[in-house]
């Protein structure tokens, strides 16, 4: 099957994308395992512009209505390869095989999980992988947050501002980091360091309301809290992708302004880029901004004009001034 352009991701940096560029007219598929990705970590958003609260699972549902009315396919297969061909890419999901003219990377991040009994259970209801996004709905709370060097001091600081007690809980023995932020961190009183330890039972009935940590000398402890913030870090799949597209240290797609890779033809978009500031607005900004690149890159391929701005559109007999 072929089209046009094929968007590998469907959280919010993909599904914007196909949303542009299916507005344009362009057949446009987007492949992935799931609607939303990070958006479903999200149970309160209330810092997208233009939107009082919503939730990101809500975002996402109307995100994929935006981008089925003006045209655009979704699939939820997962992405097992992808290679050059003579005039695109071929793509293989564990399904089907697909070709395009350009494809658009938006693969986002998944983070890394505790592994212990009922994380799943309490996700959205008390624990969260996101303290950016939650750490405001915790005003003068209980909370707790783990996890790994510096996504463990952010978080850590983050929660301070918010938070009447804030437990930091690590495995070793001195807190990893930069060394700035973990002084701003020694200079709260809100905060107690739990060294050498892990969290290794979460308790509650419709929330999370405490959780049990073990010492190196195997001792636990439970501790009361309102909100239990993982920051163990985010792994990418992006292995289908490493032969073509540049890779750097930290294991993102490096892109330019425009979103392109090193690779002719392939952009990539959100929280899988080396774009700083990883939040749901940059993603879908992004996401715009690859499918415009996108758009024009195959304008050039045939000789036309691309687009600078997307303001007007009309469906049926109606026209949208945006």
């Amino acid at each position: 099957m072929h089209h046009d352009i094929i968007v590998v991701g469907g959280g919010v940096a993909g599904l914007s994308a196909a949303l542009f560029i299916a507005r344009q007219g362009s057949d446009v598929l987007v492949l992935s395992q799931d609607l939303g990705g990070q958006l479903n970590l999200i149970p309160k958003l209330e810092n997208y512009p233009g939107i009082i609260l919503t939730s990101g699972e809500l975002l996402a549902r109307t995100l994929e209505q935006q981008v089925l009315t003006f045209g655009g396919k979704i699939r939820y297969e997962r992405v097992e390869s992808v290679d050059a061909i003579d005039d695109g890419f071929k793509v293989i999901s564990n399904e089907r095989e697909y070709t395009c003219k350009a494809l658009i990377l938006a693969l986002g991040k998944v983070p890394r999980e505790l592994g212990v009994e009922g994380e799943r259970r309490f996700l959205g209801r008390g624990l969260t992988y996101a303290t950016k996004s939650e750490a405001p709905f915790y005003q003068g709370r209980m909370v707790a947050t783990t996890g790994v060097g510096n996504y463990l001091v952010e978080s850590a600081l983050l929660l301070s501002r918010f938070a009447r007690k804030v437990y930091v809980i690590y495995r070793t023995s001195k807190m990893a980091g930069d060394k700035e932020m973990i002084e701003a961190l020694e200079r709260k009183d809100n905060i107690e360091y739990v060294p050498n330890s892990e969290v290794i039972a979460l308790d509650g009935d419709e929330r999370l309301r405490s959780i049990t940590i073990r010492d190196q000398s195997g001792g636990t402890k439970r501790l009361e809290v309102d909100g239990l913030f993982v920051e163990m870090g985010y792994k990418v799949y992006i292995e289908f992708v490493k032969h073509l597209v540049r890779i750097n240290q930290r294991g993102e797609i490096e892109v330019n302004e425009y979103c392109e890779t090193s690779y002719k033809g392939i952009f990539a978009a959100g929280d899988a880029t080396n774009v700083p500031y990883k939040q749901v607005i940059v993603a879908a900004g992004e996401g715009a901004k690859a499918a415009i690149s996108a758009y024009n890159y195959l304008q050039r391929l045939a000789g036309k004009p691309g687009i600078k701005a997307d303001w007007r559109k009309s469906i049926g007999a109606q026209v949208y001034n945006f």
